[in-house]
């Protein structure tokens, strides 16, 4: 009976550590797939905003255009420089859209 009950335990520790690690890897996934890409027209560090020409971004449902956004943090903006190609993620914060990642050269 007590190797029944052990075998029972260490199959659902298994099977906790397999979804864990797959949720783990899913994660991962959305983010690259919730990256969108630009091209940076103009940096305001001063302001912690950045200018934009974008492709669609799906995950806040916006078409292409260029545009102006809040940067989460100022620390984003470091080494960019007008016209790289970056990727980035924004979210809706109220009224506002604030880049959130960003990640240069792409």
């Amino acid at each position: 009976m007590k190797q029944l009950l052990i075998a029972c335990l260490l199959g659902s520790l298994a099977f906790a550590v397999q979804a864990s690690d797959e949720h783990g890897g899913h994660e991962a996934a959305q983010t690259t797939a919730s990256m969108s890409q630009g091209e940076v027209r103009k940096i305001d560090a001063d302001r912690q905003k950045i200018t934009l020409r974008h492709g669609p971004i799906a995950n806040i449902g916006m078409p292409p255009m260029t545009m102006v956004f809040d940067v989460k943090d100022a620390a984003l903006l470091e080494g960019l420089a007008v016209g790289d190609k970056v990727g980035f993620v924004v979210e809706q914060q109220g009224s506002q859209f604030v880049v959130t990642e960003l990640q240069g050269a792409q």
